[in-house]
């Protein structure tokens, strides 16, 4: 009986320590400076999120609409912003749409892949980063005003764990 009881403990033991290694997709943050992980999120094809900031030139809220593609790669879908004027869209390219919707523009049907995202945050520009559940994070209280890097990176489960344990 006391081996049998060996044996199922050793077996647990190693089918847990298999499923740390068992490969999934985080949409990650880190502060670029130190190389240091802020943040991680699962991220599956169809996750999406939205990078939010106030224009530093026309002080009008931008919008980009982001998605993860089959390829697990960031691709932008949509921009919305309040303004056309200094450096913020005025047209639309390609197969895209540009349209009015109400006080502002929206150029959809975009498919502009986005390998990674290096985003100098600073709180006055109240740079956010909102997820497609509703919840949203101000990604300078990760940390501060900083160069952030924002990419889809592949990782085992117990990385994941570990980031979601500190966070």
């Amino acid at each position: 009986m006391h081996r049998i009881v060996i044996a199922v403990t050793a077996l647990v033991c190693v089918i847990l320590l298999l499923l740390l290694f068992v490969p999934l997709h985080v949409l990650q943050i880190k502060a670029l400076r130190g190389d240091t992980v802020l943040y991680v999120e699962r991220a599956q094809p169809g996750f999406q999120f939205s990078l939010g900031f106030m224009h530093s030139v026309e002080h009008c809220p931008v919008w980009d609409h982001l998605k993860v593609d089959d390829d697990y790669r960031m691709v932008t879908y949509a921009t919305e912003f309040w303004s056309s004027r200094t450096g913020l869209p005025y047209a639309a390219f390609g197969d895209e749409t540009f349209r009015v919707e109400g006080d502002h523009f929206i150029i959809e049907n975009m498919h502009r892949v986005i390998p990674a995202i290096n985003q100098w945050v600073d709180a006055r520009y109240d740079n956010t980063i909102r997820f497609g559940d509703g919840r949203e994070i101000k990604l300078a209280s990760l940390a501060g005003d900083a160069l952030l890097g924002i990419t889809i990176e592949p990782v085992c489960l117990g990385y994941y764990i570990y980031h979601m344990a500190l966070h």
